[in-house]
């Protein structure tokens, strides 16, 4: 991170915070993460599990939110330093009509990129799937790529389809600038000085 964010204490972010992912993500930042002083956990439904977290010595901050409203994504991001990106619709058994799922996971993104520019957060982390590498169109597997290994992909499915939409969206906005402080958009592997400016 850029060296005034190291000479801070930090703010984080965790959207979708209370999924299965972001639970993890939430407890590894409280265990692993020296800076940290206060813990965002934005989820549309909150686990009764963040109440003990509340009685260390970070602040966990618990916000009810739906990534899909635009104001609420704004103003959990508002004052982040570092925004982790969880949240998204999983729907394995096929319950979710695909408007849903691409409102959750394509708009949703696009809110919380939208919020990290308006609000100058400048490290956003995108949480994809490995959905969206695989199979191709002649149904190989993806081996030993990382994100500038050229992969053509076929998404018959609403959920890899809107994962490979969303992340092509974190993709065009790494290092996009707004007028007034920046946001920087990267993912595990994007290790370019460019990125981490």
């Amino acid at each position: 991170m850029a060296d005034t964010a190291q000479a801070q204490e930090l703010v984080y972010l965790v959207t979708g915070g209370c999924g299965f992912l972001g639970e993890h993500v939430v407890r590894m930042l409280l265990q692993r993460e020296p800076r940290l002083h206060e813990l965002r956990v934005f989820d549309l439904h909150l686990g009764p599990w963040l109440e003990e977290l509340q009685t260390g010595p970070v602040q966990v901050t618990a916000i009810q939110g739906d990534v899909t409203q635009a104001h609420e994504v704004a103003a959990a991001v508002a004052g982040a330093h570092v925004v982790i990106h969880t949240a998204g619709l999983v729907d394995v058994f096929g319950r979710a009509s695909s408007e849903t799922i691409h409102e959750v996971n394509v708009q949703g993104t696009q809110n919380v990129i939208d919020a990290c520019v308006q609000t100058g957060t400048q490290f956003l982390v995108y949480t994809s799937s490995m959905e969206v590498v695989g199979p191709n169109i002649k149904g190989h597997p993806f081996y030993r790529g990382d994100e500038d290994t050229p992969y053509e992909a076929v998404h018959k499915h609403p959920y890899p389809r809107s994962k490979a939409l969303a992340e092509q969206l974190v993709l065009e906005a790494n290092g996009r600038k707004a007028t007034w402080p920046g946001c920087t958009c990267w993912w595990p592997g994007s290790c370019s000085s460019e990125g981490h400016s």
